[in-house]
Formats: structure tokens, sequence, C-alpha cells
């Protein structure tokens, strides 16, 4: 619940970022059609205005609307520049995630398969386990150590954190570990896993949204 919360204000605060671009062009347009109205009001002599005086609001409004304008397409390069470079560097990120699990994966899936499979013999059973232990653990060490960017890093923490679940399973197994902590620990592994998967997908719905 914590962490939906955190997601949903996050990304409302992303998009209330986005709209600035709209709220000052917005906001240049409300003056410009306030010297209007006060323009059109001193023609039919319903406010006393100096004809000078509006003309000089006129000509200082309009001359804050170009430099709006001119802030707002700066603004714009800028975030274009940052996002670019964000969206590199997460792209980055996912590829180096997809090479390492295409490495351990395709093993720990076969080890899985034999593992689940294997009901008759407990020693065989074991070294699966063992050996599934040991893939994890090669996994972890080298997922830990991949270049995260900032935003990525709780993601990351999730996944570390899943792979370490999984080891502990596997150690448990060997170690005869009891069934309900087993439950537990899976149940944990499955969540942290998940929290990573959605955050990476919510990371990855705010970089595509367009300026």
């Amino acid at each position: 619940m914590v962490a939906s919360l955190r997601i949903f204000f996050r990304d409302f605060g992303f998009k209330v970022i986005r709209l600035k671009y709209f709220i000052m062009i917005v906001g240049a347009l409300l003056l410009e059609i306030l010297t209007l109205t006060l323009y059109l009001l001193k023609l039919q002599n319903i406010v006393d205005f100096e004809l000078f005086n509006l003309a000089i609001l006129y000509g200082a409004i309009s001359g804050i609307i170009v430099a709006l304008a001119f802030g707002v397409l700066f603004l714009m390069r800028a975030d274009r520049k940052k996002d670019a470079e964000k969206i590199k560097r997460f792209q980055d990120y996912q590829k180096a995630v997809k090479m390492l699990a295409s490495r351990y994966l395709n093993s720990i899936n076969g080890l899985l398969r034999s593992f689940e499979n294997e009901v008759s013999d407990l020693d065989s059973k074991l070294e699966y386990a063992e050996a599934l232990y040991e893939k994890y653990s090669q996994y972890l060490e080298e997922f830990s150590s991949l270049d995260v960017p900032d935003f990525m890093a709780q993601a990351h923490k999730c996944e570390c954190g899943h792979l370490a679940r999984e080891k502990e399973f596997y150690r448990g197994f060997v170690s005869l570990m009891d069934a309900s902590q087993l439950k537990s620990i899976s149940n944990k592994s499955d969540m942290l896993h998940d929290s990573f998967l959605k955050e990476t997908h919510q990371i990855e719905k705010r970089l595509k949204l367009i300026i």
C-alpha cells in the first residue's frame, strides 16, 4: 500500500512538472487578455486609464510573452537533452540486465525443472538445490556489480533482494529447513521480484512521456 502511494505521488509530481510549460504560456496569455480587456473598457469609458499607460502595459506584457516563449523553448530543449540522457542510461541498464539474465536463467531453469521433478531420490534433489544455490550466488554477485542509474536504485535493490532470497531458499533446503520457513522465503522472493518489475515498468512509462 505504501509503495503504491509512493509511486502514485511520484508519477503525479512528474506530470505536474511537465505541465510547467503549459502553465507559463497560459499565464502569459491571460495577462495579454487582461490588457486588451482594460483597453476595451477604456474605450467604453467604463474604467479610467490613460491610453498611454495602457500602451506601455500592453508593450510590457507582449515583451514578457516573447521572453517566456524563448524561455520555454530553452527549457524544452534542456529537458529533452536530460530525458535523452536518462533514457540512454535506462536502456543501457536494461541491456546489461538482459544480457546477465541470458547467461544464467537457461541453466537455472534447467536445474529448477530437475529439482522440481525429482521426487524419489532425496540425495539428487539436494544436489540440485546445492547447484541452484551456487548459480544464484554467482548471479547475485554479478547483478550487484552492475552500473545502476540513480533512478533505478530502488528497483535494483528489489531484484538483488529477490536473488538473495533465492539463495537463502536453496541453502535452507539443503540444510533441511522447516517447510513453513522455506515457504515464507519463497513468498518474499516473489514479492521482491514483482516489485522490481513494477518499478521498472513505471520508470519506463515516465520516460516515454513526451513534453
